[in-house]
């Protein structure tokens, strides 16, 4: 494949453009060399002589206190090429591109602009660390795509206005209408998943308060009203929901177990629990699919971190139980169960204890040969964190180097 080559106003521009040209601060003369690379990049010598001849010609760029060549071997080749700074602008349009310093100034006031949209939102302070790298005259081509493209802030924006948890393809549709790519197969309401749903899992998961560290993709995006159709909510024991302020539906006799989806969840709201003196929340399913029904006992399946949805369904449980009601939860002995014991108690379950996730379960699992490494990023992160009830368990861990999965306890 030939390569490609450039024009030596081009190869110029490039002698110039930088972080200090981008933020302002450039100034003086570049001096590079009219090496090799340049030569190769032009396609050759011929070529040089002959652009140097036009652009001395230039009444705007050649002269004195213009750009100026070294010429040598009776004026056959040169050495060296004399560019003053304040020559780009005339270069860039020369070249047909726009200026980089103007672009730049044009992206700080975009994200300016997006910033104010964003008002005193968590979302100010990536806007703000964006910002801070536009006006050092950081640039890169993500940043360009991002910039060009507006898409990303489009969608960063109108989580902080959503009213409603809304499913992803729904989102997407609201967001772009009528953009897409149809020979690509790429529709509206699928745009946000193909392109943008990445780049907006990183900002969150950085920047975002609701995120807690463990959470996977989809709890993330319902953690910020964006759901997914297979958010499900499933428990065993006599739990009664009224559906749309009217209908009243007992679980009870639904001994081997209950689910609904997320627009049920939407809907719906806890009225009763008859007889249910114990609820325990069991983080992985094959655990909760053993447990056998009892009638004064509700089961709530975990399988990670509770969306928004399913946390304000299940408060309305405190509400509705015994007030000597106790509250369980059963999870993983690693690090992500204990952060996820960690949020059910300050979100779901004030009163909530461990249950089987002691030193004793701990030590017993691991005589009964169980146990995973601990990988040296988790080793560092459970030293870090304050495990409250759970500081036992946290203990044995780093003592032991492994961690127990739940349903090695079957």
């Amino acid at each position: 494949m030939a390569e490609k080559r450039v024009t030596l106003i081009q190869w110029l521009i490039t002698q110039i453009d930088g972080r200090a040209y981008r933020a302002g601060t450039a100034s003086g003369v570049r001096h590079p060399e009219a090496g090799r690379e340049l030569l190769k990049q032009l396609g050759g010598r011929e070529e040089l002589i002959l652009q140097a001849r036009e652009l001395e010609r230039d009444a705007l760029l050649g002269g004195e206190e213009k750009i100026r060549f070294d010429w040598c071997d009776l004026n056959t080749d040169i050495r060296r090429i004399h560019c003053p700074v304040e020559m780009m602008p005339v270069l860039c349009e020369r070249a047909g591109i726009e200026d980089p310093r103007h672009r730049q100034l044009r992206y700080i006031h975009i994200l300016e602009k997006w910033k104010d949209k964003a008002g005193d939102a968590w979302l100010t302070d990536y806007y703000k660390d964006e910002l801070g790298k536009l006006k050092k005259g950081d640039c890169s081509q993500t940043m360009q795509n991002n910039m060009e493209d507006g898409g990303l802030y489009h969608c960063l924006n109108e989580i902080l206005v959503l009213e409603e948890p809304v499913e992803k393809p729904v989102f997407s549709a609201r967001i772009f209408r009528d953009a897409g790519d149809k020979e690509e197969g790429i529709t509206p309401s699928k745009l946000f998943h193909r392109k943008y749903e990445g780049r907006v899992l990183g900002i969150l998961k950085k920047y975002s308060p609701e995120c807690e560290e463990g959470m996977s993709d989809d709890e993330v995006l319902a953690a910020h009203g964006i759901l997914s159709y297979a958010q499900t909510l499933e428990w065993k024991g006599a739990l009664s929901y009224i559906l749309d302020d009217d209908t009243e539906i007992s679980t009870g006799e639904n001994i081997y177990g209950t689910m609904i989806n997320a627009r049920t969840l939407e809907h719906a709201a806890v009225a009763a629990l008859p007889g249910i003196r114990r609820i325990l929340i069991i983080e992985n399913k094959a655990n909760y699919e053993k447990m056998k029904y009892k009638a004064d006992e509700l089961y709530i399946f975990c399988h990670g971190f509770f969306s928004p949805k399913k946390v304000r369904f299940l408060r309305g449980i405190r509400d509705a139980a015994d007030t000597e009601a106790e509250y369980y939860h059963w999870g993983d002995m690693d690090y992500g169960g204990i952060r996820i014991f960690q949020f059910n108690k300050r979100n779901v379950f004030p009163e909530l204890k461990p249950y089987r996730m002691d030193r004793e379960t701990y030590e017993e699992a691991v005589t009964g040969g169980a146990g995973v490494p601990l990988k040296e990023e988790k080793q560092k992160k459970l030293e870090n964190m304050d495990a409250g009830e759970l500081e036992e368990l946290k203990v044995c861990i780093l003592n032991y180097g492994l961690e127990i999965e739940q349903e090695l306890l079957i």
